[in-house]
C-alpha cells in the first residue's frame, strides 16, 4: 500500500508558500517534524511520500492508496480543498492534526478518516484497516504509548530547511492557559524521551543547528540538565533554540545555565504573553510575574544566551494604553528578538468555548485564525483598535535601524558561527511583520 503525506501551505508566517523556491525560503524556513515523524511510525510494509506544499506542488494524480494531511486551524480551508480533489479522484483521505482533533464533525465532512490527537497508538492501526479496506471515520484519541519506543523521525524524507533541524525530546505542557491547544490535544501530562534517544537522533542531523519542538525544555529541570550533559558528553557542537519558562529561567541556579549554552543553546523562546500582570492572572498563567521578566532576561544574557519573547495583545484586560507600555518593556528589558501576536482564540481551547459562549466570535473563516486578523470582540478595545496596536508595536521595534543594532548585539553576545540564528530572527520577524501587518 502506498501512502502520501501532505503538509499544506503557509499563508501566514517567515517563510510562506509565496516564498516557494526563493533564497528566503531556504533561510527562513520553519522545520516540521509531524510528517516525518508520522512516516517513521508508519510500519515498513508499506511505501511512503511525504510532500511540504511550501516548496513543491502536490501531485493530484500521484497513484497513493492513502492520502495523510495535517491540518492547523488557520490551514484548514486549504486542506478541505486538497482532501475533496483526491476524493474526487477516488483516493482514501484522512485528516489529523490540531484542528481535525478539535471540530471533528466539521473535518469528517472531508475526509475518509479522521485521526484524533497523538498518532502512535492509533496510525499503525488505521492503516491496517485501510489495507482490509475497513476505515473507521474516527481513530483515538489514545494518549497511552510509549515515548521511549519513538523512532528517529524520516530526515531522508525531509529535502529542504538545510540550514535548521528539528527534534522533540518531550511532549505535553502540565500549565492550563486558556488561549493554548497544547493541553487539549495532549490528552496527557508530560511525557518524555530517553535522553540516549534523543541525542542520538541529533547526531544524526546534517544540520549544524536546530530547534527543540517541546512546549518547554525546562518543565522538568533535571531531565533538562541531563540532557545538556549528555550533549556536552557526546562532543556535539551545534547550536540549538527551545522554548523555556520565565519562572524557571529566572530562579534556577547558574550551573543550569551555563551546561545550556555549554551545550550548545544559543536562544530561548519565553512566552511573556503579556506586560500586564492582570492579563497574566486573567488568563491563568500566574506563574509568570512581570516584575521578574528583567531579572531574568539580564540572567540569560549574563550567560551568553538571547531571549526571544513572545507577547500577545487582545486579552481582556487589556486597555489601549497596553501597546506603548508593551513597547517601552520591550526595548526596557533589551529582549534581543520579540514574536508579536492578536490573542487567537483555537477551537478545542477554553478560550474558543467562552468567546463562543458569550458571543464575541466574529467569523469561522478559519484562514484568518492567523494570530495576525482580529476574529473576536475584544474587551475593553475595538477589533480595529487591537489590530492597529499590534501593528504600531510590529513596525516601531522592527525598523531597519533597530534590526541592525539587536542583530549585531546578539551575534556579538552568542560569539560563535550560531549567533546567526537568534541574530536572523530580528531579519525574519521584520520581513513576516512587514508582510502580514502591511508596513
Amino acid at each position: 500500500m502506498k501512502i502520501l503525506l501532505v503538509f499544506p501551505r503557509i499563508e501566514h508566517g517567515a517563510a510562506t508558500h509565496s516564498d516557494k523556491g526563493s533564497w528566503s525560503s531556504i533561510l527562513f524556513g520553519y522545520p516540521i517534524i509531524t510528517l516525518p515523524h508520522l512516516a517513521a511510525i508508519t510500519p515498513k510494509k508499506y511505501s511512503i511520500k511525504l510532500v511540504n506544499e511550501n516548496y513543491e506542488d502536490i501531485d493530484f494524480n500521484d497513484d497513493a492508496d492513502v492520502v495523510g494531511i495535517t491540518s492547523y486551524t488557520m490551514t484548514a480551508p486549504r486542506v478541505y480543498e486538497i482532501a475533496d480533489e483526491f476524493r474526487r479522484r477516488g483516493k482514501k483521505v484522512v485528516l489529523g492534526g490540531y484542528h481535525p482533533t478539535a471540530m471533528p464533525d466539521e473535518a469528517k465532512q472531508h475526509a475518509d478518516s479522521i485521526l484524533l490527537g497523538e498518532a502512535e497508538a492509533t496510525w499503525p492501526e488505521l492503516l491496517s484497516d485501510a489495507e482490509k479496506g475497513k476505515l473507521k471515520q474516527f481513530y483515538g484519541p489514545n494518549p497511552d504509548f510509549d515515548m521511549a519506543a519513538i523512532p528517529p523521525i524520516r530526515r531522508d524524507l525531509i529535502i529542504h530547511n538545510p540550514i535548521m533541524g528539528a527534534v522533540q525530546s518531550t511532549r505535553g505542557c502540565p500549565n492550563q492557559c486558556e488561549f493554548c491547544a497544547i493541553a487539549s490535544f495532549c490528552k496527557h501530562g508530560v511525557k518524555q524521551r530517553p535522553i540516549k534517544n534523543v541525542v542520538d537522533e541529533i547526531k544524526q542531523m546534517p544540520n549544524r543547528m536546530f530547534v527543540i519542538h517541546d512546549p518547554s525544555l525546562t518543565v522538568n529541570p533535571p531531565y533538562a540538565r541531563e540532557f545538556f550533559k549528555e550533549l556536552i558528553r557526546q562532543k556535539i557542537h551545534k547550536g540549538w533554540v527551545a522554548n523555556g519558562n520565565a519562572n524557571v529561567l529566572g530562579k534556577i541556579d547558574d550551573d543550569f545555565l551555563d551546561l545550556a549554552r555549554k551545550s550548545g543553546c544559543v536562544e530561548w523562546f519565553v512566552g511573556f504573553e503579556s506586560v500586564s500582570q492582570a492579563s497574566l492572572d486573567g488568563i491563568k498563567k500566574t506563574v509568570n510575574k512581570v516584575e521578574d521578566f528583567k531579572k531574568m532576561i539580564t540572567r540569560i544574557h549574563k550567560h551568553g544566551m538571547t531571549v526571544q519573547g513572545g507577547i500577545i495583545f487582545g486579552f481582556d484586560q487589556d486597555t489601549s494604553d497596553v501597546f506603548d507600555n508593551t513597547l517601552e518593556k520591550m526595548y526596557e528589558w533589551e529582549l534581543d528578538a520579540v514574536e508579536i501576536n492578536v490573542l487567537t482564540p483555537y477551537p478545542g481551547t477554553p478560550l474558543f468555548d467562552r468567546l463562543e459562549k458569550e458571543g464575541r466570535l466574529l467569523t469561522r473563516d478559519w484562514s484568518k485564525f492567523n494570530q495576525i486578523d482580529v476574529v473576536f470582540k475584544p474587551k475593553q478595545m475595538t477589533e480595529k483598535e487591537l489590530f492597529e496596536g499590534a501593528r504600531k508595536v510590529a513596525k516601531a521595534y522592527y525598523t531597519m535601524p533597530n534590526v541592525i543594532t539587536r542583530a549585531t548585539k546578539v551575534f556579538l553576545r552568542t560569539r560563535k558561527l550560531f549567533g546567526l540564528l537568534p541574530a536572523g530572527t530580528n531579519y525574519t520577524f521584520r520581513r513576516y511583520y512587514k508582510k502580514d501587518f502591511g508596513f
